[in-house]
């Protein structure tokens, strides 16, 4: 693997040489590599899964231009400061924006920001409220980028039509034995999927207006230092949506107790501080907002579980070939965990909404 790495990442344009590898182990879906080098800055390599994303050169050419066109919101500003703000990509000695090996595999490289932490469950509300921050002022820096420079790689990826469509195919092929093992998950998505399709109404409807949106904002995604968010990072998914893709998301890695795969459903509650925290720093950030957007913004801190839940239901339902999984039952926990994070939302539901108009009208 290293005379691997080391061979793909001198086709780029790098600056210093290859000290050596460290695999990121972090997501569900592409293989991620942190390259040290002998002089900084050191470089994050990735993969795109092409089974994934079978336009892999397309996508990475959306994160390209996304990044290329939030650096220049920061023209004044050193590169040094800039390449901790923004996500920076390097061309190929080619000029390519990716480089494509001779097994046709997709790579991406950009400059590791060093001294920077991820989590994967939120540690404190300061943290919730820099995460509210990260993303909402990414929504508000985007506001005028035109979606229609980018290629779009995964249409309808936050449609719960098209997801509940795809659980229902998964389920007529499941076996008897499968669908045995997830009947209750399959009631809750029966009793729940007339209120989780409002959005996609509303976006029918031209309610909603669609802009840019990162659409994974977990808080895995959110680089950050000295308890300060740096920037959104995993920019796979960038594409034309509604923010409320974006602010459901964060809040359900970001409220929910528990890990995304906790299998004690007691563990699992949503923290209304976390949330109240969250909801602070989107709006700090995020001024460019409609009356009719704020309206759906409730809702959303359910439905982005909900069809998270349901894509893992369904994986589990196609014999896990979407998501990594560590064992057999993985995305058949994963989706028990969004569900019982829905109930526990639910409970708290009024508080919800009056934190949302409170923040919303300060």
């Amino acid at each position: 693997m290293r005379v691997l790495l080391e061979r793909i990442f001198n086709g780029f344009r790098v600056v210093s040489t290859f000290k050596n590898y460290q695999e990121l182990n972090s997501g569900h879906i592409n293989d991620t590599y942190l390259i040290h080098t002998h002089k900084k800055p050191n470089y994050v390599l990735q993969r795109i899964n092409g089974n994934v994303f079978s336009d892999a050169g397309n996508l990475v050419v959306n994160k390209v231009l996304v990044s290329d066109f939030l650096q220049l919101k920061y023209k004044n500003f050193p590169f040094e400061e800039v390449s901790k703000k923004v996500l920076c990509f390097v061309k190929t000695k080619d000029s390519a924006f990716f480089y494509k090996d001779e097994d046709q595999n997709i790579w991406n490289l950009s400059v590791f920001i060093e001294d920077s932490i991820t989590y994967l469950k939120t540690p404190n509300s300061k943290i919730a409220f820099e995460a509210g921050k990260a993303t909402g002022l990414f929504l508000e820096n985007t506001t005028d980028f035109d979606v229609a420079l980018l290629t779009e790689i995964l249409p309808d990826f936050h449609s719960i039509t098209t997801r509940y469509i795809q659980f229902k195919k998964a389920l007529k092929n499941a076996t008897n034995a499968t669908k045995e093992k997830t009947q209750s998950l399959i009631s809750f998505v029966e009793q729940h999927i007339e209120e989780m399709l409002q959005i996609d109404k509303a976006i029918e409807g031209g309610i909603i207006p669609l802009r840019l949106t990162h659409s994974d904002t977990k808080i895995s995604n959110i680089l950050f230092t000295e308890n300060k968010a740096l920037c959104l990072i995993d920019t796979d998914t960038v594409m034309k949506g509604a923010i409320h893709f974006d602010y459901g998301d964060a809040i359900r890695t970001i409220c929910n107790t528990a890990d995304e795969d906790e299998k004690d459903l007691n563990l699992v509650d949503f923290n209304l501080d976390f949330f109240k925290s969250y909801t602070k720093g989107f709006f700090q950030e995020l001024k460019n907002i409609t009356k009719e957007e704020k309206e759906f913004l409730p809702v959303s801190i359910k439905m982005m579980p909900f069809i998270m839940g349901l894509r893992f239901l369904t994986d589990f339902l196609n014999m896990n070939v979407y998501y990594k999984v560590n064992y057999e039952n993985h995305n058949l926990d994963r989706a028990k965990n969004q569900f019982a994070y829905i109930e526990s939302i639910n409970k708290k539901y009024t508080d919800v909404k009056l934190i949302i108009e409170r923040e919303i009208t300060q």
